[in-house]
C-alpha cells in the first residue's frame, strides 16, 4: 500500500445542520440592532464582524435557494464589509494608516448604521423569503483556521492596480463574505469593483461551475470594460477543484486566462492537487494567497501552534504525539507566558465553543476560558505534564469515566443521522484492508451528544497537585472532521482505545461510567470501537500522506499501524485474512 492511499480515506464531514430560516434572520437583526448601541471600538469591531459573517451566510443560503431577496442580503453584506474595511468614526477598524478620506472613515460608519437599523430596513429584513429550514455549515476559515475577513482586504490592497476595474467572484459559502470584503477594499482604493457569487457542484475532487444568464451578462460587461476577474475563496483544498471550476467557467465565458486571479488562504502545491489534470490547470492561472492569523490579540507572544507546543511540554522529541500541523488551531502564549491564546472560531461557531468551554470549566474538568475577541479564547497555562497511556491508574479511569458521564448530560443534541459515519467506516475499511466490511454496521444512538472527539492521553494534563484536567475540550466534537455529534459511546470507545485499556481496566471504566450516568453502553460499544478505530486509522493515513515533514509523517505512519492493530483486535475472528498480510 502506497502513501497516496491516505487521500482515499474518509475523514472530513459535511458539517451541515438544519436551522430554522427565521432564526437566522432574527439573529442577524439582533446584530444590526447591536450596531446602534453605544460601544467602544473593540466591541464595535466584534459586532460588525459577527453581523458580516451572519449576513454572508444568509446571502449564500438565499442565493442557493434562488430567492429574489438574495440581492437585498448582498447589499447588506456589502455595507457591513465596507464598515469593517473602512473603520468606525474613530478609525479604529481601519486596515491601513493612510490619510483620512470621505469613504469609510469620518461619518460613514454612523450614517451606515442609521441606514441599516431604521424601522423600515429592519422590517424589510424581517419579511424576506428565507427557506423555512436552512442547511448551514460553519465557514471553515472563520471557524477553524483563524482566517479573518480583513486578511482578504489586505491582500486586495496589496494587489490593487488602478485604473483597471475588478470583478470579484466569490465561491459560496465563505467566498460570499470574502468577495464582499475584497470588493469593499478595492473600492476604498478608488477602483471600480463589483461582485457575484457562484456555487460549484459535482464530485468534491471534480467540481463544475455553470454560469447562468445573469452571471454571463455580468462577465461580458466586465470583459468589455477590460476588468480583471478575481476568484475569492478559502483553500485550495486537496483538489483545488472549486477554484479551478470557477476559473474554467470564466475562461469559457471569454475572459482572457491572464485576467483571472485566484485569491486563497493557502499556497497550493500544483503537483499534489487531485483534481483531474490539476497541476496543468492550476499553473495556467495566477494565484495569490493571504497571510492568515494576522488578527491576533494584543497580548499575543510566542507562537505555539502547528505542534510547536510540544517543545514546551516534552523533554524528548521521541515522546511527541503526532500533529497534523496544518490542521491545528492557531495558538500563542501571552507575552508573560501565563495564558494560552487559542483561536476557537468567529461568529456562531466561536460563541458555541465559548459556551462549551465555560461548561467544562464550571464542572471542574478544564481551565476557565476568557473571550479575547476576534475568535480567540484565553486559557491559563497550567503547570503540569501531558499524560501518556502508561499513566493509566484507578484514579485516571475514574476521571475519564466521570468526564464522559458529564458530557453525556451537559451537551445533548438532537439524535444525529449515522449514515456518514457508516460510509466512513466502509470506505476506510476497504481502502486499508482491500476488502469489503462484512455484514451490517449499526451505530445505535442512545445518548446523542456533542462528543469531545479527542480522548487521547496527551489531551489530559496532570498537575503537580494530582488533579487531571481535560484540555482542548470545546471544538473537536464540532469541527470539520468526523464524527461530529454522535452517541457518547464514541468518547467511551476513544478512551478505551487511546488509553489501551486492558480488559480489567475497561470493565472498571465502564462500571464507573454506568454508575455516574445511569447509561449502560455495552450493547452499542462494539460498533463504536470499530468505527472509531477506522476513523482514526484514516485520519493518520491522510495526515501521513499530506505532511511534507518526514518526522511528522513517520509519527502518523506509526499511529496508522497502531489503529490497524486495534481494528484487527476489535474484529476478532471476523477479521479478513488480508488484514494480517
Amino acid at each position: 500500500m502506497t502513501d497516496s492511499s491516505g487521500y482515499s480515506m474518509y475523514v472530513f464531514r459535511s458539517g451541515r445542520r438544519d436551522v430554522p430560516g427565521r432564526r437566522l434572520v432574527a439573529e442577524l437583526a439582533d446584530d444590526l440592532g447591536a450596531l446602534a448601541a453605544p460601544a467602544g471600538a473593540d466591541r464595535g469591531r466584534g459586532v460588525v464582524l459577527r453581523a458580516l459573517i451572519r449576513a454572508g451566510e444568509l446571502e449564500s443560503i438565499l442565493a442557493d435557494a434562488g430567492a429574489g431577496s438574495a440581492s437585498l442580503l448582498a447589499g447588506l453584506t456589502d455595507d457591513l464589509a465596507a464598515m469593517l474595511v473602512g473603520g468606525d468614526d474613530a478609525g479604529a477598524l481601519a486596515i491601513s494608516d493612510g490619510p483620512t478620506s470621505d469613504h469609510g472613515r469620518s461619518d460613514v460608519w454612523p450614517r451606515t448604521v442609521r441606514r441599516l437599523t431604521t424601522p423600515e430596513a429592519l422590517a424589510a429584513l424581517a419579511v424576506i423569503d428565507v427557506p423555512a429550514t436552512a442547511r448551514t455549515s460553519p465557514p471553515e476559515g472563520f471557524s477553524f483556521y483563524a482566517l479573518h475577513p480583513l486578511d482578504f482586504a489586505r491582500l486586495a490592497e496589496r494587489l490593487a492596480s488602478p485604473p483597471a476595474p475588478v470583478r470579484v467572484v466569490g465561491i459560496r459559502s465563505i467566498g460570499t463574505t470574502l468577495s464582499a470584503v475584497t470588493a469593499a477594499a478595492l473600492r476604498r482604493q478608488g477602483l471600480r469593483a463589483g461582485r457575484i457569487t457562484v456555487r460549484p457542484s459535482g464530485h468534491p475532487y471534480d467540481r463544475r461551475v455553470e454560469l447562468g444568464a445573469r452571471e454571463l451578462r455580468w462577465v461580458q460587461d466586465g470583459i468589455a470594460e477590460g476588468a480583471q476577474f478575481w476568484v475569492a475563496d478559502e483553500g485550495p483544498g486537496f483538489s483545488g477543484s472549486s477554484f479551478l471550476s470557477a476559473g474554467d467557467a470564466l475562461v469559457g465565458a471569454g475572459v482572457p486566462r491572464g485576467n483571472v486571479v485566484f485569491l486563497g488562504s493557502r499556497a497550493a502545491d500544483p503537483d499534489a492537487l487531485v483534481a483531474p489534470d490539476g497541476a496543468r490547470r492550476w499553473r495556467s492561472f495566477r494565484a495569490e494567497r493571504v497571510e492568515c492569523g494576522t488578527q491576533l490579540p494584543g497580548d499575543a507572544g510566542e507562537f505555539i501552534g502547528a505542534g510547536a507546543w510540544r517543545r514546551r511540554c516534552y523533554d524528548n522529541e521521541s515522546r511527541w504525539p503526532p500533529s497534523w500541523t496544518s490542521m491545528e488551531r492557531l495558538k500563542c502564549l501571552s507575552r508573560d507566558g501565563s495564558r494560552i491564546l487559542k483561536f476557537e472560531g468567529m461568529g456562531r461557531y466561536g460563541a458555541e465553543c465559548l459556551e462549551r468551554a465555560r461548561g467544562v470549566a464550571q464542572a471542574g474538568f478544564g481551565p476557565e476560558p476568557r473571550d479575547e475577541g476576534q475568535g480567540f479564547l484565553a486559557y491559563p497555562w497550567l503547570p503540569g505534564r501531558p499524560l501518556q497511556a502508561g499513566d493509566l491508574s484507578a484514579a485516571v479511569l475514574e476521571r475519564l469515566a466521570d468526564y464522559c458521564a458529564f458530557r453525556a448530560s451537559a451537551f445533548p443534541v438532537p439524535s444525529p443521522v449515522t449514515d456518514e459515519l457508516i460510509a466512513m467506516a466502509r470506505t476506510n475499511f476497504s481502502t486499508e484492508m482491500g476488502d469489503d466490511l462484512a455484514g451490517e454496521l449499526y451505530l445505535e444512538i442512545a445518548r446523542p451528544v456533542l462528543v469531545d472527539g479527542k480522548m487521547d492521553p496527551h489531551e489530559w494534563l496532570g498537575s503537580a497537585s494530582g488533579e487531571l484536567f481535560k484540555v482542548d475540550a470545546s471544538g473537536h466534537g464540532d469541527d470539520h472532521f468526523l464524527p461530529g455529534p454522535a452517541d457518547i459511546a464514541w468518547d467511551l470507545a476513544g478512551a478505551i482505545l487511546e488509553w489501551r485499556m486492558a480488559p480489567d481496566a475497561r470493565r472498571a471504566f465502564l462500571a464507573r461510567y454506568r454508575r455516574r450516568s445511569g447509561d449502560d453502553p455495552e450493547r452499542r460499544l462494539p460498533a463504536y470501537l470499530l468505527a472509531y478505530s477506522l476513523l482514526r486509522l484514516g485520519y493518520a493515513a491522510m495526515a501521513a500522506a499530506s505532511l511534507p515533514d518526514e518526522a511528522e509523517a513517520r509519527r502518523f505512519v506509526a499511529a496508522r499501524h497502531r489503529y490497524r492493530a486495534a481494528l484487527i483486535e476489535v474484529l476478532g475472528p471476523t477479521a479478513p485474512s488480508s488484514a494480517f498480510g
